[in-house]
């Protein structure tokens, strides 16, 4: 019986091998009387249900398109599972389709593979992240690389030499981006500055195309980020509003200078009224969030895709 969270990697090739292999390790499960779940696409969905045919029936499966969208949702969806048997453990086999991924995106998917070996700490589940050895650049099969301290290899766990300390990986990830020379900025100095920002967003967001149900999103993670930078940071705060690449940025400046915990909004709060609830909400509504501080402040940027 699994008594501590494992994370573990797959490099499969193929088909085949990802059928054996994920297969393999929930069946491993099934026999011990595990609990099994699979986000995944439904190409990599269906290989599972064949492989383990009678006993897929035994197996909770939910889309990649429930499951990562967006990606910090993951985890709640898993938290969620958890929680409904806490005391059983659980194998889950955890894929998104990465080429489909915008880079602010691909950077937030370093942050929430590292962040799993915290989040999940202490739980009794085991995580198998599988990574198509044929068809990602090596810039995404390094992110398994760094954020998983073994690979499956052949039905058996060997050790990952390239595994990195994840409050080391978070923190290198807190970069913090200036906001462009031509931007639409909203200076917020107190709390009822709140709706202008959130009518600017909702004016501005429709102007560009977004989808209203993705601006309503924005709204409410832009608030919830707006008000955590009133209440804790410090003045100025400014809102800036911009295109980046193929994403769409609702960034929050505030004066403070302290670094900022890289767990804030990765770890989820015990309680709502926590510090960085804000943050673990607006994982959960947008595409991305970045978050860093220097001597310009802390920065927070939330992205939205734009409209292909």
């Amino acid at each position: 019986m699994s008594v501590a969270a494992t994370h573990t990697s797959l490099f499969y090739d193929g088909d085949r091998d990802y059928a054996t292999e994920a297969g393999g390790f929930l069946r491993e499960g099934l026999e011990h009387g595990h609990r099994a779940l699979v986000m995944a696409p439904p190409s990599r969905m269906a290989l599972v249900a064949t492989e383990l045919g009678a006993d897929a029936d035994a197996v909770d499966f939910i889309d990649q398109a429930v499951a990562y969208e967006p990606q910090w949702n993951a985890y709640r969806v898993l938290l969620d599972h958890l929680a409904t048997t806490p005391d059983v453990p659980t194998r889950v086999v955890a894929e998104q389709s990465l080429l489909r991924r915008a880079p602010a995106e691909l950077v937030d998917y370093r942050r929430l593979e590292s962040a799993a070996n915290l989040v999940f700490e202490g739980r009794s589940v085991d995580l198998l992240c599988p990574y198509d050895a044929r068809a990602l650049p090596d810039t995404l099969l390094d992110i398994a690389l760094r954020a998983h301290d073994g690979l499956r290899v052949r039905g058996s766990v060997v050790p990952n030499a390239r595994f990195r300390d994840p409050l080391e990986e978070l923190a290198g990830l807190a970069a913090v981006v200036q906001p462009p020379a031509h931007t639409t900025t909203l200076d917020c100095s107190c709390q009822s500055d709140v709706s202008l920002v959130r009518r600017t967003v909702r004016a501005k967001g429709a102007q560009d195309g977004l989808d209203p149900e993705v601006v309503d999103d924005l709204e409410l993670a832009v608030s919830e980020v707006l008000t955590n930078a009133l209440l804790h940071g410090s003045p100025p705060t400014l809102v800036h509003l911009y295109e980046e690449a193929d994403m769409w940025v609702c960034h929050v400046q505030d004066g403070g200078r302290l670094p900022v915990d890289p767990l804030a909004g990765v770890v989820p709060p015990a309680e709502l009224s926590d510090h960085g609830y804000g943050l673990w909400l607006a994982r959960q509504l947008v595409a991305a969030v970045d978050v860093g501080s220097d001597l310009t402040g802390t920065h927070v940027r939330l992205h939205v895709r734009l409209p292909r």
